[in-house]
């Protein structure tokens, strides 16, 4: 992943103006192991908890994770506030969390994505993807989880469906929602979605290559979530659905076509004074 940052870094060292995207960059990570077994996570590290100390820090699959006694509530990082409208066309947003299976291998709304800051304590204006043994006709697997302008749920077939998971009994996985803007503008085909899910190690570390599935294009004129700022969100809805851990949530900047042609001209121009 390059940042903004070190693209013009490349660009000062070959002496280049940047043609730089609008776009916010920022990675946020939290693998909970700075705060102490047992404190409410409600208040430490730019969280907010919506339900108010319902999320405590409880082990993770290496050192620290988070868990809830259960109920809708949800984790806000609203210390990494943004608004889609700021990002350019070809940025990615991603969002990812471990989340461990209930003995028999379920999960439990477990969700990654992002909320609406004016609804900020209602999953009524989450826009997600979430691991759930039942959710949109069982037995569930990793879905979608939009809603419309309205509040409506934007009902789909599950894009990796519970039996091709293979998840067992409590151990750990990760999921990921990729979202990738295709238009300056709200609209039909404005944003790419795509998901990958892996199996986790004792470690924490993945283990072989992720199962991934694309719900294709969106049109982000019709779904909560593309317009106003907005935060990143998690949901471990039961503690009895296992734990979850190490929080991820980045907007990356992809220099515009204008930028890269740029650097390849200066790269190329490096060469030829090397040459001679």
């Amino acid at each position: 992943m390059r940042s903004m940052k070190t693209v013009a870094m490349l660009a000062a060292v070959l002496g280049l103006a940047m043609v730089a995207s609008a776009a916010p960059y920022f990675e946020a990570i939290d693998n909970f192991n700075s705060y102490t077994l047992g404190s409410y996570l409600n208040g430490q590290g730019g969280w907010t908890d919506t339900g108010g100390n319902n999320y405590m820090i409880a082990a993770g699959v290496t050192g620290n994770g988070v868990n809830q006694g259960g109920g809708s509530n949800q984790m806000n990082w609203t210390g990494h506030a943004w608004n889609w409208g700021d990002l350019g066309v070809g940025d990615k947003v991603i969002a990812r969390m471990d989340f461990q299976a209930n003995g028999s291998g379920q999960f439990d709304d477990d969700r990654v994505g992002w909320v609406l800051a004016s609804g900020a304590t209602s999953s009524s204006y989450h826009f997600a993807v979430q691991l759930d043994n039942t959710d949109n006709v069982a037995p569930g697997g990793l879905g979608t989880y939009f809603r419309d302008n309205s509040g409506n749920r934007v009902l789909n077939a599950k894009l990796i469906p519970w039996a091709t998971l293979g998840s067992s009994g409590s151990n750990w996985y990760r999921e990921e929602l990729q979202v990738t803007k295709l238009t300056i503008g709200l609209g039909a085909g404005g944003a790419q979605v795509d998901v990958s899910f892996w199996a986790l190690d004792g470690s924490g570390n993945p283990v072989g290559s992720p199962l991934t599935a694309s719900y294709g294009t969106i049109d982000t004129s019709a779904l909560r979530g593309f317009s106003g700022t907005v935060y990143p969100m998690f949901k471990n809805y039961s503690a009895t659905g296992g734990n979850a851990d190490n929080a991820y949530f980045a907007v990356v900047e992809v220099p515009e076509p204008a930028t890269m042609g740029l650097l390849a001209l200066g790269g190329l121009a490096l060469l030829r004074r090397r040459r001679k």
